[in-house]
């Protein structure tokens, strides 16, 4: 069980420091183990990583591992990690040119934010949502 936790953080940690190939690399050993284990939450979670990391380097490769993440989160109700991944959803609709689809998935997960009180995220939904077109 700590194999799979520390193999979350340390992806989790890879990704926030920009080092996106360690990342991806360290995520997919998670969904590995985490699928193995049957553990939804980090199976989630790795899908999520996936979807951020693809978004910085192969924007293509995001959306399926983004729309897993929110099947999942979804239905084991962790709404802050469906929001998080709502928000990157929207990110990948933004890249693409969808603008109201990724209006909505923002939309989304700034409700869900605001509503759960998360501090720092609402506030980068927010400026997303500004710099959309009209």
């Amino acid at each position: 069980m700590l194999e799979l936790w520390f193999t979350l953080f340390l992806a989790d940690g890879y990704w926030l420091a920009g080092e996106y190939y360690n990342g991806r690399q360290i995520a997919e050993e998670l969904l590995r183990i985490a699928t193995r284990c049957g553990a939804r939450y980090c199976i989630g979670y790795a899908h999520r990583l996936l979807g951020e990391i693809a978004l910085k380097t192969e924007p293509l490769k995001a959306q399926p591992h983004l729309q897993r993440a929110i099947e999942i989160f979804r239905d084991i109700k962790a709404e802050n990690e469906l929001a998080l991944a709502y928000s990157g959803m929207g990110r990948f609709h933004t890249q693409q040119g969808n603008v109201e689809p990724a209006r909505d998935y923002l939309a989304d997960a700034l409700e869900i934010f605001n509503r759960l009180g998360t501090l720092i995220e609402p506030d980068k939904v927010k400026k997303e949502l500004a710099e959309l077109p009209q």
